[in-house]
C-alpha cells in the first residue's frame, strides 16, 4: 500500500488520450543517435537535443521490434527518451531497467545524468524532472536530514557539508526535517509523485533490489560519474545508502512493476490491473504504447513534465 495518495495523477491521465495512435511513424536507430550527438544531443555519453516542445511522432527503434515513441523532458530529448539502445544491452528507453523516466540521460546506470543534477549542496527537490535541485516544484528535502549521513562517508551525498542534523531548516524554505518528513507541499505531490517510479521517493532514494528493504540513492557518483548500476547494488561505495522520505514515497507493491524489477513479485496473487487507471498498462507483450506526452514508468503510462 502506498504511503501517500498520488494526488493529481488521475486528473492528468483521464484528461488526456492515454493510448497511442499509430500515425506519423518514424524509424529511429543509430543514425538518430549520431545526428543528435552532432547537434549537441543524445548519444552514448549523454547530452540532450532541445526541441522546445513535445514530439508528436511515434517511433520504432532500430534495435528492437517493440514500438517506441520519442519522448521529451521539458522540451529536451535525453537518452531514456530517444528510442535508441544507447548502452547496447538490447533494451531501449522504458524497457531498460536502468531508465527511470524521460528525464534520465543514462541507460547504463541509475544516475540521471542531466545537466545541473546534484549541483545543489545537500538540498534536494524532485529527482525525476529536468531541474533537480532548483526547488521550483515545491519538493523540499535536505540530505542533512538523513540519519545515515555520518562520518566517514556521509551517505547519500558523500559530502561532509551534509552531515546529519535533525534540527536543520531546509535552505530556501521554512520546513524542518521533521515537518517535511511528515508532509510535502501538495504541488510537489501532484507534479513529482506521478514521475516517481514504484519503489522510490521523490528525491531519488529507491528500494534496490526491489523488495529487499535496502534503499540506495540514484544520484550516487564516483569521481563525478554515476556509479549505481544493477551490478553494483551491493557496493555501498557505488550505490550510497539512503533513507526514503515517506511523505513523498511511491511504495513497491508485490503486484507492481518497480524500479529494478520489471515483473511482479512471486508473492503477487492479485488478478486485477496493475495500474490505478485501467487501460494505462504498458511495457508487456500485448500492451499498447503510451500516447504522445506520456511515458511508461514502471509499467504504467504517466504524463511527462512540460
Amino acid at each position: 500500500m502506498r504511503l501517500h495518495p498520488r494526488a493529481g495523477r488521475y486528473r492528468r491521465l483521464l484528461a488526456g488520450v492515454l493510448l497511442a495512435g499509430c500515425s506519423n511513424t518514424l524509424e529511429v536507430g543509430r543514425d538518430f543517435a549520431a545526428s543528435a550527438a552532432g547537434a549537441g544531443g543524445v548519444g552514448a555519453s549523454g547530452g540532450s537535443l532541445d526541441l522546445g516542445g513535445s514530439s508528436g511522432n511515434s517511433a520504432v527503434a532500430g534495435t528492437t521490434s517493440a514500438a517506441c515513441q520519442i519522448t521529451t523532458c521539458q522540451g529536451k530529448i535525453y537518452a531514456c527518451g530517444d528510442c535508441v539502445d544507447n548502452d547496447g544491452d538490447g533494451q531501449v528507453d522504458a524497457d531498460d531497467v536502468e531508465c527511470t523516466g524521460p528525464c534520465d540521460n543514462t541507460e547504463d546506470s541509475y544516475f540521471g545524468g542531466i545537466p545541473g543534477q546534484n549541483s545543489a549542496s545537500c538540498r534536494q527537490d524532485c529527482y525525476f524532472d529536468q531541474d533537480s535541485g532548483s526547488g521550483n516544484d515545491r519538493c523540499d528535502w535536505s540530505q542533512t536530514c538523513d540519519p545515515l549521513s555520518l562520518a566517514p562517508s556521509y551517505p547519500p551525498s558523500g559530502d561532509a557539508q551534509c552531515a546529519y542534523d535533525p534540527t536543520a531548516t531546509i535552505p530556501g524554505g521554512s520546513g524542518t526535517c521533521a515537518s517535511l518528513a511528515l508532509a510535502q507541499d501538495p504541488v510537489c505531490i501532484s507534479t513529482c509523485l506521478p514521475l516517481t517510479p514504484n519503489g522510490c521517493d521523490c528525491f531519488g532514494c529507491c528500494e534496490l533490489p526491489a523488495g529487499s528493504g535496502s534503499f540506495v540513492w540514484l544520484g550516487s557518483t564516483e569521481q563525478g560519474a554515476g556509479s549505481c548500476t544493477q551490478e553494483t547494488l551491493a557496493d555501498p561505495a557505488a550505490c550510497h545508502p539512503c533513507t526514503p522520505v515517506k511523505s513523498c514515497f511511491n511504495a513497491c507493491d508485490p503486484c507492481e512493476r518497480c524500479v529494478g524489477r520489471p515483473t511482479p513479485a512471486p508473492s503477487c496473487t492479485s488478478t486485477s490491473g496493475r495500474c490505478e487507471v485501467p487501460g494505462t498498462e504498458c511495457g508487456d507483450p500485448g500492451d499498447l504504447g503510451c500516447a504522445s506526452g506520456y511515458y511508461c514508468i514502471t509499467g504504467c503510462c504517466q504524463a511527462v513534465p512540460k
